[in-house]
């Protein structure tokens, strides 16, 4: 029930939002060249906007021959599928022959100061 005694709110207005934040950092030793490390990442990052609801930016790296790192971005009302969403494309990219130097997942409820 509303604050001033009126019908209840709307079922939507209960339902949470949940946002996925995840920063991997890929290591590709064997590359000597800019121009053959876009050729592994961007297939890369093209798969996974391709595969899964999320947003990929290359955040970090871009002029360093050997690393690079990626931002993905999901969001959704299930914090588990989120998190199962980012561990999905964690495999594709290391099934995609990188080395994974580093990795954070943080699944956060997003409030928007909305209290019905």
């Amino acid at each position: 029930m509303r604050p001033d005694g009126s019908a209840s709110w709307p079922a939507w207005a209960e339902v949470a939002t949940f946002v996925a934040v995840a920063h991997l950092q890929l290591r590709i030793p064997w590359v000597r060249s800019l121009k053959a490390k876009r050729g592994v990442v961007v297939p890369i990052v093209e798969g996974l906007r391709r595969r899964y609801p999320l947003a990929v930016a290359r955040v970090a790296g871009q002029d360093a021959f050997d690393w690079e790192r990626l931002a993905l971005v999901a969001v959704g009302t299930d914090a588990d599928a989120l998190r199962g969403v980012m561990e999905a494309a964690e495999r594709l990219v290391v099934g995609a022959g990188v080395e994974l130097a580093w990795r954070r997942v943080d699944v956060e409820v997003w409030d928007d100061g909305y209290e019905p």
